[in-house]
């Protein structure tokens, strides 16, 4: 097998890549400024917003979409990649729509073995009280608060005889595959500019060594930092190094061999994103579960009901119900809930189908309490 230099390496890596004929390498950046390897740059609603491929706009397949684009979500928002397997979990994502603030059909272009190919996706954004809400039910942690960045220091050897090879914002696209494994985990990773001070550290970034590095990273302002190396594994491909620390401090390390360099790459989100959840996701303290007896008002046709009861059995905050009475004006009905009430009326916010109007608590903590609500046009 002929042996590559570095360079050779990274432009393989490159066409690979999608999008890489129209965006091969960023600009060199200022001293001391960090690439953001995520595009396009994150905004408030980004974790609760999801792009999912689509090969039409029929109903059924929008509706199967919207629970894959929940699925992802809660994935981010949790920390956590199984939080899609949980029983309560699964219920809402049959349910997709009632948690839905917008969508929006895209036209997207990828690259296949350097061709370019048109798909379709579904870009679906949720309500974020009605999300939380959702993981607080099902007992998952919630991923609140700023999120670190991670500084990414990757380094390359593929064993040509050029040694390690720093990858910086000039190569942005090599890393694009742990980018995206890094946002569909809800993890934004950030590249060094690869100033003339930096490539000399490439040595103790192959040592794996946090310490040495911590500097450099504070330059950027960050404290979170991943190190890894890439490296020829003989004939099982390649095999990736990381080293994930807070500040010089390590907090855990792993290693991963594939066919593919890519994949060896992509293979550095994943754990560094369960480890920042396990220190940053928290279940959140809520109050018991309640019962509610709620006076439903503005039924006004057999579809009202019919509709308030499919809205009704979708909630996965919902245990179950009961109907208790109904009269012209009005439908009674004893909620159990697997959440307090603010936690439950939080989550009606969000689809805006029920709106609380009246509260009344009783004195016996034993008894539901009373609360009147109004179903919205």
């Amino acid at each position: 097998m002929h042996a590559f230099s570095s360079r050779c390496l990274l432009g393989l890596l490159l066409l690979a890549l999608p999008g890489a004929a129209t965006a091969a390498f960023a600009s060199p950046l200022p001293q001391a400024e960090a690439a953001d390897v995520e595009t396009p740059p994150a905004r408030e609603m980004e974790w609760y917003t999801a792009e999912v491929p689509v090969t039409s706009q029929e109903s059924r397949e929008r509706d199967a979409a919207l629970g894959r684009a929940l699925a992802q979500v809660l994935v981010r928002v949790t920390g956590r990649a199984a939080a899609p397997t949980d029983p309560v979990v699964q219920k809402a994502l049959r349910a997709a729509e009632s948690m839905v603030v917008s969508t929006e059909y895209r036209d997207v272009e990828d690259m296949a073995g350097g061709v370019p190919v048109q798909r379709q996706a579904l870009v679906a954004s949720f309500d974020p009280d009605s999300v939380d809400a959702l993981v607080i039910a099902a007992g998952l942690p919630l991923w609140a608060g700023e999120r670190a960045k991670p500084m990414l220091w990757l380094a390359i050897d593929d064993g040509g005889g050029a040694g390690p090879r720093l990858v910086s914002a000039q190569q942005i696209n090599v890393v694009k595959p742990l980018a995206q494994r890094g946002l569909e985990r809800g993890v934004r990773f950030l590249l060094p500019g690869g100033t003339a001070v930096e490539q000399p550290a490439t040595g103790s970034i192959w040592a794996l060594d946090p310490a040495a590095i911590s500097v450099l990273s504070s330059r950027y302002g960050a404290r979170t930092q991943l190190l890894g190396k890439l490296s020829r594994a003989g004939t099982a491909g390649w095999t990736s190094e990381w080293l994930l620390a807070d500040g010089g401090t390590e907090i855990t390390r792993w290693s991963v061999t594939d066919p593919s360099p890519q994949r060896a790459i992509a293979a550095g989100a994943d754990r560094a994103a369960d480890a920042l959840a396990a220190r940053q996701a928290n279940h959140v303290e809520t109050g018991p579960p309640e019962r509610v007896d709620a006076e439903i008002v503005g039924i006004d046709s057999q579809d009202d009901w019919l509709g308030l009861a499919t809205y009704l059995q979708s909630l996965p905050v919902l245990r179950g119900f009961e109907v208790v009475e109904a009269t012209p004006d009005a439908l009674r009905v004893r909620l159990d809930l697997a959440v307090d009430r603010a936690r439950f009326e939080a989550m009606l916010a969000g689809a805006g189908r029920l709106v609380p109007e009246t509260a009344t608590t009783v004195a016996d903590p034993s008894l539901p309490t009373l609360v009147r609500y109004r179903l919205a046009r």
